[in-house]
């Protein structure tokens, strides 16, 4: 009997609610994260406010607008969360065995895997938000979107950025079918992707070679992009051309990440006998 599409959906909200479920358990966890999240995100603003001093405008970016590119490119990433990133527990199932029983599930592994990031990303948007008030309260530069239009837009562009983030974190954790432990690769992502997908410094910033490279490969569009949205220094049709863009790289990445998986099953066939 051919399943139906609500069927279908009633398996995968089962992955997400399992986790959101978990979220909801380990609030320590949570809180703790919130934490450290918070005291890094207060280091990187008295860097720059030590950096203001010396100069009113870097790269066309003053004081209040680097406030708010830092706390909102923050937010941003930490929706995507390298806490909840999806090859940990990839990593953690191979190297245990377990992920035999995954591969039996009548679900789409991959698919399965974005179900249960997002039961984990809902608590990560809650943490934004949290940060974003807290922060708001306490410096009167962090402004809001620029229009009520860009605040949309920005809530696309942070969507398709999430998929993008998935994607990545998703063949990265797919390769421990080949490494076994990629402890050492998940943290040479987290590094790379915060540097090139202007988490760290906006891309503006940075000298106009290292811009050319950066605007062919996909990082920007994790963090830099949606950040530029919200600011609005994208007007409305560059918005949604580079939302266009970023949706040409969330699908390419994701077809991206089914095509290693297809290869990581047959080692498996070929290790299995």
């Amino acid at each position: 009997m051919r399943e139906t599409g609500i069927q279908t959906i009633r398996k995968y909200y089962a992955f997400f609610s399992a986790n959101l479920q978990e979220a909801m358990v380990y609030r320590f966890a949570f809180f703790n994260n919130f934490l450290a999240e918070l005291i890094k995100v207060c280091v990187m603003l008295a860097v720059w406010m030590a950096v203001y001093r010396q100069r009113s405008t870097i790269a066309g970016f003053d004081y209040p607008m680097m406030i708010t590119y830092l706390l909102v490119s923050q937010a941003v990433n930490n929706i995507y969360g390298f806490r909840n990133d999806a090859e940990r527990p990839i990593s953690n199932k191979i190297r245990k065995g377990t992920i035999v029983f995954d591969l039996l599930r009548p679900v789409k592994f991959v698919n399965a895997r974005l179900a249960e990031n997002l039961g984990q990303t809902v608590f990560q948007v809650l943490f934004a938000v949290l940060m974003m008030t807290g922060f708001h309260i306490f410096l009167p530069e962090l402004s809001g979107p620029s229009s009520g239009l860009h605040g949309i837009l920005f809530v696309f562009s942070v969507s398709a950025g999430f998929l993008i983030m998935f994607s990545v974190s998703i063949m990265s954790g797919l390769l421990s079918f080949w490494l076994m432990n990629n402890w050492g690769l998940r943290n040479a992502k987290a590094a790379i992707v915060n540097f090139f997908s202007g988490a760290l410094v906006p891309i503006v910033m940075l000298p106009e070679w290292m811009q050319k490279v950066m605007n062919i490969l996909p990082f920007k569009n994790i963090v830099y992009v949606p950040t530029m949205i919200y600011m609005g220094q994208y007007g409305i049709r560059e918005s949604l051309l580079s939302i266009g863009i970023q949706i040409f790289w969330a699908a390419a990445m994701w077809l991206m990440a089914k095509g290693l998986f297809r290869l990581a099953i047959r080692r498996v066939s070929v290790n299995g006998g």
